[in-house]
């Protein structure tokens, strides 16, 4: 079955309120090309569910997309906080629920497996509890200890990025696979950008690293470069210069709208352009030579 798709398909997908659980780890391979174009679509009022945020979360926040977050953290790793999300924050325009790694985890995983809650010993020693109503602290009723029960995380659709896909929806994700393969099998629709579509019989041949399944996946879009500005491991690293330009936009209203109308409301091609082209972007990041 051929499930090849367009950025702008998957953006048209998505409708304003979904639950969209995004992959990736803060400066690591996230689905930042679909998450460009669902900014261009004008998707409004999501709610976004994400075990490690950073840009992805930042720009639909800042884009105005966004009506709540459902995080373990959110932020530019080395580079600092998360300024819209962290804006956001402080003024209550956006709702937050804070969860932690391994609730986030339990939860996508009570989706999967079907069940309303998880329990899990992640929470108990942290206030978590007290921040997050979500949450219940229930008895193990075969006589053991206290434990957390998380509400399972059923998202409308998945983001996710990986390294190599086929047509068929087979996705390759070399290095740590975050909370990928959670958030394809937990959605109702998962949608997969590739840096590069392989055949079938090439990809197969990556073993254990066929990571995403073709039975999860809905789409499939072959977007070079798809997680720039973060890093697609051991492909090419994060772009540190796009990424201070992106903070140092962030922190004026008006220096913002001028980084939207020149980094997001481009096609990818546009965006790649503007960087340069493959080429430089090759130059500049490429950790392995093609």
């Amino acid at each position: 079955m051929n499930k090849l798709l367009t950025l702008d398909q998957v953006a048209a997908s998505i409708p304003d309120g979904a639950t969209v659980a995004i992959g990736g780890s803060a400066l690591s391979r996230k689905p930042m090309a679909m998450v460009r174009a669902l900014v261009r679509a004008g998707v409004t009022n999501l709610r976004i569910v994400v075990d490690i945020g950073g840009p992805d979360v930042d720009l639909l926040i800042g884009a105005g997309a966004v009506r709540e977050v459902l995080y373990a953290f959110v932020g530019f790793e080395v580079l600092g906080l998360a300024p819209h999300f962290r804006r956001a924050r402080q003024t209550g325009t956006v709702n937050f629920q804070e969860w932690t790694e391994y609730t986030v985890m339990a939860g996508l995983d009570a989706a999967i497996k079907r069940v309303p809650f998880l329990p899990t010993r992640s929470g108990l020693a942290s206030s978590i509890l007290d921040v997050n109503p979500a949450f219940r602290r229930i008895h193990d009723p075969f006589g053991g200890e206290d434990v957390v029960a998380v509400p399972r995380l059923e998202p409308d659709f998945a983001l996710i990025h990986v390294n190599f896909a086929d047509i068929a929806g087979n996705g390759v994700i070399l290095g740590d696979s975050h909370v990928d393969a959670l958030c394809a099998k937990a959605a109702h629709t998962t949608f997969m950008s590739c840096d590069a579509l392989v055949d079938s019989e090439t990809l197969h041949g990556y073993g254990r690293n066929v990571q995403i399944l073709r039975v999860y996946t809905d789409g499939v879009v072959e977007v070079p470069w798809g997680a720039h500005p973060t890093s697609l491991a051991p492909a090419y690293r994060a772009d540190v210069p796009a990424l201070l330009e992106y903070l140092q936009a962030s922190g004026n209203l008006e220096h913002w709208r001028a980084y939207q109308t020149r980094w997001v409301a481009v096609d990818h091609i546009g965006y790649l352009n503007l960087h340069g082209g493959q080429q430089m972007l090759q130059q500049r990041l490429a950790v392995l030579k093609p």
